[in-house]
């Protein structure tokens, strides 16, 4: 006979609580939308989507940010991530420079490099991008003719960092934007998972038409596995992206559920999965402060949403021991250079907190504690 499996700690996966997801409502959902429009998937899908559903990223974007955005102008995507290849593709050449945080998700990232972009970090704080820091960067690349094709933020909830601009940066990126007519690609993937409510606007509901497009996800608030997202750009915006959107169209199938589903449980769905992903953040905080509070170097973020914490390491820990000792233990974790936009090996990790169980987050926290002890130099004696 075999034992038990080996008890594993999953802080790696930037998903969200598998235990809101809505299996028997999206099974009836699903039911409903076959019966009155099963004929549709006989046609291939409408270019920019299900109206029904881009109805819903409008009634979203309106209550969240107080600016009801023009129909016309929201695209179905699958998933987030076809709207970031969509901008790479369509807003730059190969070659072209995007100027970003100088951490970001590591599939932004790739899917950028991919389409052979060259990546301009800015220095980013406790409270996102610096926007001293970028003001400088950009003024130099203008004035020696290498105007960036766009900037690209993830304003709210950072991944990785769980960092948000505050309204005064947000406000003076879209005047640096204005000022040297460099378009803002908004990625709010993680907006609508917040702790606290919502108190700063989306870049794009504070912009002039035609300054920013917005890119967002339904993914993230009911499951990656249904591959819907969705953008927000003016026409002319939208005319550069659409012939790259070589799919077919958004799967009918996935767009005619989820716009079934969310027509009754949207705001009580999202409130549940905020709370549930609220709960093992505070679990998780409470567990670093009880096993790292009094470790010289050690600091990490303290999000207001999204799904991630980001934690400085002691700069003399062995990060490839580190993560040697940790695989031993059962414990997965990003590591920080997985996120830096030019690949460099930086003293962070990610912890993700959204697909954890939450009674193995402070076990997990401290057999991590163990891993950073045994992966610190050995003190030698006087």
């Amino acid at each position: 006979m075999t034992g038990p499996s080996p008890r594993t700690f999953n802080f790696g996966a930037g998903n969200p609580d598998p235990g809101v997801f809505p299996s028997r409502d999206l099974g009836e959902a699903a039911r409903r939308a076959l019966t009155r429009m099963g004929t549709e998937l006989a046609h291939y899908p409408e270019a920019r989507g299900l109206p029904e559903l881009r109805g819903v990223a409008q009634q979203r974007f309106e209550r969240n940010h107080h600016v009801r955005p023009p129909l016309e102008d929201i695209v179905i995507t699958n998933g987030a991530m076809q709207g970031l290849q969509l901008s790479a593709q369509g807003l730059a050449r190969p070659g072209d420079a995007v100027i970003m945080e100088e951490f970001e998700y590591s599939g932004t990232i790739r899917v950028f490099k991919q389409c052979g972009l060259e990546l301009v970090p800015v220095p980013v704080d406790e409270h996102g991008m610096r926007i001293d820091a970028l003001e400088t960067i950009l003024e130099q690349r203008i004035a020696s003719g290498k105007r960036p094709a766009f900037i690209y933020t993830t304003a709210s909830y950072q991944n990785p960092t769980g960092t948000s601009l505050p309204l005064e940066r947000r406000r003076k990126l879209l005047e640096l934007g204005r000022r040297h007519s460099v378009l803002i690609v908004e990625d709010d993937t993680y907006g609508d998972i917040s702790f606290e409510p919502l108190q700063v606007p989306a870049i794009y509901a504070l912009a002039n038409a035609g300054e920013v497009m917005y890119i967002g996800s339904f993914s993230k608030i009911l499951g990656p596995g249904i591959r819907l997202g969705f953008f927000i750009a003016t026409e002319a915006i939208i005319a550069r992206l659409m012939p790259w959107k070589m799919d077919g169209g958004t799967s009918m199938l996935s767009q005619l559920v989820a716009a079934e589903y969310f027509k009754d449980h949207l705001w009580d769905h999202i409130e549940e999965g905020r709370q549930a992903v609220k709960d093992k953040r505070n679990v998780l905080l409470d567990a670093l402060e009880g096993e790292f509070g009094t470790v010289p170097g050690m600091r990490w973020s303290q999000p207001d949403g999204g799904l991630f914490v980001w934690v400085k390491l002691p700069e003399d820990v062995d990060r490839v021991r580190l993560q040697e000792l940790a695989v031993a233990r059962g414990i997965t974790y990003a590591t920080g250079q997985a996120f830096h936009a030019l690949n460099s090996d930086v003293a962070y990790l990610r912890l993700a907190f959204g697909w954890i169980d939450k009674d193995d987050i402070t076990e997990g926290v401290r057999l991590l504690a163990e891993c950073v002890r045994e992966a610190m130099p050995a003190t030698v004696a006087s």
